[in-house]
């Protein structure tokens, strides 16, 4: 048992080594109390983390927080080998595991300093995905990189990427395919326009400009213009 008198709050009582460079160290303080702690063999170094070693409270504190940022910067790092995510995403993931705000602050530092957490590179291949798949408007991947945390400013800068000139083309692959669907289903000229438009302008396409180029591509297909009324 550790005298209360003294300075010190814990004393290392067990060492044993896991895997992947990693330690199980078990420590007893003065009321009794056992910690099992999982650290990394830095920490075990830097720490002198031996069986008798002594550690005041200051120093046990320091020890916990470095454990909790190895195991959420060792997180992140996982799930960012498997796919890209935001500075707002990783402190979403980070925060619904209960780790303490100062802990997330100091691993989002790290993964930005080494640029495996990047906005501006995430937002450019977002943009470009999205361009390529062409399934998404202008103002539907502003909405999703807003959602998603990124700044106005990266924003504003990237979506040059995609000017209305590039939109307008894709809209008109749009009506193309969702006309083929709906024209073969027994609808009316109306009911066909009605639904093209529709889908759209869920997706977040301006709906006049859908209109204007629903309109083109009617009177190319030569169909009476009293029937591409669509609204």
């Amino acid at each position: 048992m550790i005298s209360k008198e003294t300075e010190t709050y814990a004393v290392v009582i067990n060492s044993t080594p896991l895997q992947k460079g990693h330690y199980k160290i078990e420590l007893g303080d003065a009321e009794g109390k056992i910690y099992d702690l999982t650290v990394h063999e830095e920490s075990v170094l830097d720490y002198r983390l031996v069986v008798g070693k002594e550690l005041d409270k200051e120093t046990f504190i320091a020890l916990q927080n470095s454990m909790d940022y190895q195991l959420a910067y060792s997180y992140a790092i996982g799930i960012l080998s498997h796919r890209m995510y935001t500075e707002k995403e990783i402190r979403r993931k980070l925060y619904e595991r209960k780790t303490a705000s100062n802990i997330t602050c100091d691993v989002v530092a790290k993964l930005i300093e080494i640029d495996v957490l990047n906005d501006l590179s995430y937002a450019r291949i977002y943009i470009e995905n999205q361009i390529e798949m062409g399934k998404k408007s202008r103002s539907k991947i502003i909405s999703d990189l807003h959602t998603k945390g990124i700044s106005a400013n990266i924003i504003d800068d990237l979506m040059n990427l995609f000017d209305k000139e590039s939109e307008s083309a894709l809209i008109v692959e749009e009506i193309e395919r969702l006309y083929q669907r709906y024209s073969v289903a027994g609808l009316s000229d109306f009911e066909v326009g009605h639904k093209v438009v529709q889908a759209l302008g869920r997706k977040g396409f301006d709906f006049y400009e859908v209109q204007r180029q629903y309109a083109f591509f009617i009177e190319d297909l030569n169909v009476d213009g009293g029937k591409s009324c669509i609204i």
